[in-house]
């Protein structure tokens, strides 16, 4: 992975993963193109669009500027993955901070860039996390989805809300009930390199894994109070996105690998503790799955694991019921 960075290269690469959303894209693009700083590459990953719309995206291809570089890769059924993408279009561009923006969202405030290279420079952060809307497609919005509770968290009387970034603890950022989003986070090419880029082979929540990782070898965080963006909350009707076309118990064990690698590979005492709690609720949520379907043998399985890795008496006697109900099943 390309983890250097030359003389005279721009502050800021944005990348924009891309696959069959002409439309969508221009919007976001066009959103990273009014940003009041302008010291930025923009990669625009093209993951093997299919030929029904490459004539829209070679439109918008030949009225970009020049600080708009388009990375196109080979034609697969499924594509290569939001991972794979992101990873070549780092490895392709030479920004000193990453950024990322999914091709069906935005960024809605202008000065996101500007204000976080000020604040980066004075203080050396290499991560920099901030707030965005999560909207459905009728238009509701979504509380409490990513960190917008840190605020919260901190509590009113905490000295460091009366600005609008600060630094902020690896502890107070997972004590929110959620994670941040690649569309509002940047993080310093030599961080993003240190923990080896994004997992390709998560096909759900991508954003979580990176993100405790990224917490876990951070040496300085910011907190950004503003909503920078905006995300489209997938449509669960459809399958045109990765978080649409995996079904629940595939999102479960995508979770169970994040908690896995942290409790395998973190070094922070207090990541450590968060993956093993989270472990444990994807475990007895996996168990009270196959409890709903009357598959008693597996839900004990399941739910014995998650005894061993925090033992309460309540999932105790949870777990000695469904080895209970799994013997009296068997002929």
């Amino acid at each position: 992975m390309n983890g250097h960075v030359k003389n005279n290269t721009p502050f800021f690469t944005v990348i924009i993963p891309t696959r069959n959303r002409p439309v969508e894209f221009k919007a976001a693009l066009d959103s990273v193109l009014e940003q009041s700083y302008s010291d930025i590459e923009i990669f625009v990953v093209n993951d093997g669009t299919t030929s029904q719309f490459k004539n829209e995206y070679q439109v918008i291809k030949n009225e970009c500027p020049a600080n708009v570089h388009f990375l196109d890769l080979i034609e697969r059924s499924r594509g290569h993955g939001h991972c794979f993408a992101r990873n070549e279009g780092v490895d392709a561009s030479s920004g000193k901070f990453i950024c990322f923006l999914d091709d069906d969202d935005t960024w809605t405030d202008t000065k996101f860039l500007e204000r976080a290279k000020q604040e980066i420079e004075q203080t050396k952060a290499d991560l920099y996390i901030a707030n965005q809307k999560a909207v459905k497609n009728d238009g509701e919005e979504i509380k409490n989805v990513w960190v917008e509770d840190i605020p919260s968290i901190l509590g009113a009387n905490d000295s460091r809300l009366k600005k609008n970034v600060f630094e902020v603890e690896v502890s107070e950022l997972l004590r929110s009930q959620g994670f941040a989003h690649q569309n509002a986070c940047i993080v310093s090419r030599s961080l993003f390199v240190e923990v080896d880029g994004m997992d390709e082979n998560m096909r759900y929540e991508p954003d979580r894994d990176i993100y405790l990782r990224l917490l876990d070898k951070s040496e300085c965080i910011l907190y950004d109070t503003n909503v920078v963006a905006l995300h489209n909350v997938p449509d669960k009707s459809k399958s045109t996105n990765a978080s649409t076309k995996t079904n629940k118990m595939q999102k479960l064990l995508f979770q169970l690998r994040t908690a896995n690698k942290g409790l395998m590979f973190c070094s922070r005492d207090d990541v450590f503790t968060f993956c093993k709690t989270f472990k444990t609720n994807i475990l007895k949520h996996i168990a009270t799955e196959f409890l709903a379907q009357n598959k008693f043998d597996r839900a004990a399985i399941y739910a014995k694991q998650a005894l061993a890795v925090k033992f309460t008496i309540k999932w105790f006697l949870m777990t000695q019921y469904l080895r209970l109900r799994a013997i009296m099943r068997k002929p």
